[in-house]
């Protein structure tokens, strides 16, 4: 979390907290409960979303049903893992081939090793990674009751 955030979090923290001070035990219970579970309620489903769910997945359910292979079609896609199977074997690669498919790729094998990263170029990497993911700032609070104050969850 970036600096100024960090210290706004802080002071907001500190302004809930003697909110929640001046509150009833219900009031304190409601306030907690959209601090901490505001997140998952967003994303519950509602009634009619479960309909249009159940509906979409019966749908698909018919539709994978329609395309159950029959016993003419099972003979012919047999027939033709017949043909691809000759057609594989005639691609078999000969002595030859091998060696020259061993010498190219032991050629790729220097070229790759030519592009390994050292110890500086990976370090500078993780550095730019690192710096990019404590940049996007997602945090969640909860209300510490040996402290009565609210704090970042952990």
């Amino acid at each position: 979390m970036k600096t100024p955030e960090k210290q706004a979090s802080k002071r907001l923290f500190k302004k809930l907290s003697a909110l929640r001070a001046t509150l009833s035990n219900e009031e304190r219970a409601i306030l907690d409960n959209l601090i901490v579970v505001e997140e998952v309620t967003a994303h519950k489903m509602t009634g009619k979303a479960v309909g249009k769910a159940v509906g979409k997945a019966n749908n698909k359910a018919t539709e994978v049903a329609a395309h159950k292979m029959t016993g003419k079609a099972v003979g012919k896609a047999v027939g033709k893992a017949n043909n691809k199977a000759t057609e594989v074997a005639a691609h078999k690669m000969t002595g030859k081939a091998v060696g020259k498919a061993v010498g190219k790729a032991n050629n790729k094998a220097t070229e790759v090793a030519a592009h390994k990263m050292t110890g500086k170029a990976v370090g500078k990497a993780v550095g730019k990674a690192t710096n990019k993911a404590t940049s996007k700032t997602t945090f969640r609070i909860q209300f510490d009751p040996n402290s009565e104050e609210y704090k970042i969850q952990e």
